[in-house]
């Protein structure tokens, strides 16, 4: 059964394997009617997930649609966060004032709800984070009880990091989404230290790295790596299944398969609260969800694995 950890300082538990809409609105892992998605949705729900992340803009908002619908019934139980700041799908950003409380009003109506439990500044600029205007909007919209906590969404790379650790112990900021797995560490371990000295809550995606780390890696590189739709290079996926070879270690003799190990390394960083593993089949929730079934990894795993991680996993 999947274990819930607390979101950092905030006032929210969250199972720590959840579910991201975009595998589900964009089409680029096959297409799912209202009804399929739905279905999926309420499965791993049944299977424990309680924590669903989404965007305003994908899709035009249909994971929030398909959110309201599979959970209007349950929202008390279930930790929605959603993502504001593109005018639309892969266009410009808006993190004025205005546009925020229009975004947020409209997200409500899409999620059929009167609050979101966070809301997620998805990729906000230098100009953004120095704005004192649009962290007094958030700190409005909190007090007027549509939104519990707000949040930032970083990577993958580098931008943002400074600014992001800045913001981190400046402001009430409820969680910070990051890209982050076994093959990929740099730059979102960076953000650990400063969440682990404020009790502040991660929430990281990507764990499989584009899709390396998945079962049927042949199949799964094919799909894009997270909800910013970015498919994998060539020579990133040769390089990988390369890595992935020398990293079955991590998963043999623990009972473990390595989609699984990917996802419990992740989680031994304490300050991780929860995982977004791509999520397109119903048998991926019942193998991620068992991951909370095994032991964690102890500390001369991770020195190690940490080592590995320096040489490239013995890949050049």
């Amino acid at each position: 059964m999947v274990n819930y950890r607390p979101m950092g300082k905030a006032e929210i538990e969250v199972s720590e394997i959840g579910f991201g809409t975009w595998t589900l609105t964009s089409g680029k892992w096959g297409a799912f009617s209202p009804e399929k998605a739905v279905e999926l949705l309420r499965y791993a729900y049944s299977q424990g997930i309680v924590y669903f992340d989404t965007s305003a803009v994908q899709a035009g908002g249909l994971g929030e649609r398909l959110l309201a619908t599979a959970f209007k019934d349950k929202r008390e139980v279930v930790v929605i966060t959603t993502k504001i700041g593109y005018v639309s799908e892969g266009g410009k950003k808006d993190f004025s004032p205005d546009h925020l409380r229009r975004a947020v009003d409209e997200s409500l109506a899409r999620l059929e709800s009167s609050y979101i439990d966070v809301l997620q500044l998805h990729h906000p600029d230098v100009a953004a984070i120095a704005s004192e205007g649009m962290w007094r909007a958030l700190e409005d919209l909190k007090s007027e009880g549509k939104i519990r906590y707000y949040g930032l969404v970083f990577g993958p790379g580098a931008t943002g990091l400074e600014e992001g650790r800045v913001a981190m112990r400046k402001r009430d900021i409820g969680s910070i989404q990051v890209y982050y797995n076994v093959l990929e560490q740099e730059p979102s371990r960076k953000f650990f230290p400063v969440a682990l000295e404020i009790n502040q809550g991660m929430v990281t995606r990507a764990p499989h790295a584009g899709g390396a780390l998945e079962g049927n890696p042949v199949e799964a590189t094919r799909f894009p790596e997270d909800e910013d739709l970015r498919v994998k290079s060539p020579e990133f996926v040769a390089r990988a299944s390369k890595q992935a070879e020398n990293l079955r270690w991590i998963y043999d003799g623990r009972g473990m398969t390595l989609p699984q190990a990917a996802l419990k390394f992740v989680l031994s960083e304490e300050t991780v609260c929860s995982v977004l593993p791509n999520i397109y089949r119903a048998e991926q929730v019942d193998e991620y969800g068992a991951v909370s079934d095994f032991e964690a990894y102890s500390q001369a795993d991770l020195g190690e694995i940490a080592e590995q991680f320096r040489k490239g996993f013995g890949v050049a």
